[in-house]
């Protein structure tokens, strides 16, 4: 679909220059107005569009010489004012009559031929930076082909990726590396919210995302899970810890992660942090991860295994996605299992889709959920749970950890349910490898148990 028709189809063109202007004024904090100015066949600039303390400004009508919009235009350069009362570039009477104080103008280029300006504009004196002049010269082929509107949508995208490529190699004066990348990310945002609005949050999100995914802002802490019988340290769980923007649960992150469709990719991305420190970590200590049912059933959990030490890992399924191809997940379960890979259902007794995963997948090992065990001293419902639980258990030959245990009440009805193994912050709080290193070479949580 041509530009112009998917702009009719949302808005007039008139709306979508509004827009424009919008997002000008997100993309640039100190500005207070902005506006399109136009070309005309009699040699002036027509102020088409307004917005913020522009916005009354539609349909004046200005003269190019003397202007700096019109500096902007025969130059092909963005131009800055910093104030305009003592800028001898700048037409001081439409300025004085605007009340503009300060402002930037970026011209518009449509393939050879000039034909406007972008302006943004404030009411105070050198109320820009540097950084915005660069971020706002990267919107020069998008405004204009969004003028235009009668080009493909294709090629707004092909022309602003180039624009892109060859802003992160050739500056204007004064410019810097990390301005024109602060430039090209400010520029994404404006563009996604121009073509598709609402849409600058989605790439923000995915911004982020991608950051992860190439090692930023991802650690692995781990929390010691021990024999409730002696206190040995049996295994250790890796828990993803994301520094952020935006500070949020890593479930949050996961969660946003297969939003976009990188649900798998992150899960992965953990995995392999998580791998790297089991060299670390003393034998006989064994190395838990979580995984969904994708990056459970998929080739690069297993090529991440094989790379590994296979005897010492445990691949826990969480129940939190929907298990829609049992025979794929036999085959999966078959493929950890001849590696020497032990399989855990994570999350048991939190609803009947564990129950269903515990038949499915008969684990090596059976997570009670911290919903179950969270007051299990003081509930006899959760407690005839548990029991059953550690009594199928006992049947098909499986280990019980119990998760979340935060209260020596609730470890002491643990124990005498006969749960060989548990988990939680009353026992050891999560660590970085660092910090847990004396502990892991003592293993043992003698006082923790006896508490």
């Amino acid at each position: 679909m041509a530009l112009h028709e998917a702009i009719a189809l949302a808005a007039d063109p008139a709306t979508v220059m509004d827009r424009v202007l919008g997002e000008a004024l997100a993309l640039v904090p100190g500005a207070d107005g902005a506006a399109i100015e136009l070309c005309t066949p009699q040699g002036t600039l027509l102020y088409a569009a307004g917005a913020g303390s522009l916005v009354d400004a539609r349909g004046t009508e200005v003269v190019i010489t003397g202007s700096l919009s019109g500096l902007a235009i025969e130059s092909g350069a963005v131009q800055h004012c910093a104030d305009t009362q003592s800028d001898p570039r700048v037409d001081r009477a439409t300025c004085q009559a605007l009340h503009i104080a300060s402002m930037i103008c970026v011209p518009l280029q449509r393939g050879g031929t000039r034909v406007g300006v972008l302006k943004v504009v404030s009411g105070h004196v050198a109320a820009f930076r540097p950084a915005d002049e660069v971020s706002l010269a990267g919107l020069t082929v998008f405004v204009s082909t969004v003028i235009g509107a009668a080009v493909e949508l294709a090629s707004v995208t092909a022309e602003l990726l180039d624009e892109s490529d060859r802003d992160g190699r050739a500056l204007q004066p004064g410019g810097s590396l990390a301005g024109a990348t602060e430039g090209a990310q400010a520029r994404s945002r404006f563009v996604a919210n121009v073509v598709r609005p609402g849409t600058a949050q989605g790439v923000a999100l995915e911004d982020r995302i991608e950051a992860v995914l190439a090692g930023k802002g991802l650690r692995i802490a781990l929390q010691p899970i021990v024999s409730l019988e002696d206190g040995s340290i049996a295994e250790v769980e890796a828990l993803s810890r994301f520094a952020g923007p935006p500070l949020q649960g890593p479930d949050q992150w996961f969660a946003e992660a297969a939003q976009i469709g990188r649900g798998k990719d992150l899960e992965l991305v953990a995995i392999a942090l998580a791998l790297e420190a089991l060299a670390q970590i003393p034998r006989p200590v064994r190395l838990a991860f979580n995984a969904g049912p994708e990056t459970f059933c998929s080739p690069e959990l297993l090529g991440l295994v094989d790379a590994s030490a296979p005897e010492r890992i445990i691949v826990e399924l969480t129940e939190h996605v929907d298990i829609d191809n049992y025979p794929r997940l036999h085959r999966a379960c078959s493929d950890l299992r001849r590696r020497g890979a032990c399989v855990a259902i994570d999350d048991t007794g939190s609803g009947f889709a564990a129950l269903s995963l515990l038949l499915e997948v008969a684990p090596e090992i059976i997570k009670l959920d911290r919903q179950l065990t969270t007051g299990i001293d003081t509930d006899p419902v959760r407690r005839a749970l548990a029991g059953s639980l550690v009594a199928f258990a006992e049947e098909t030959g499986s280990e019980v950890v119990a998760e979340g245990i935060e209260t020596a009440g609730e470890l002491a009805v643990l124990t005498d349910l006969g749960i060989q193994y548990g988990q939680g912050f009353y026992l050891a709080r999560p660590s970085f490898l660092e910090e847990l290193r004396p502990l892991l070479d003592h293993r043992r949580l003698r006082l923790a148990i006896s508490a």
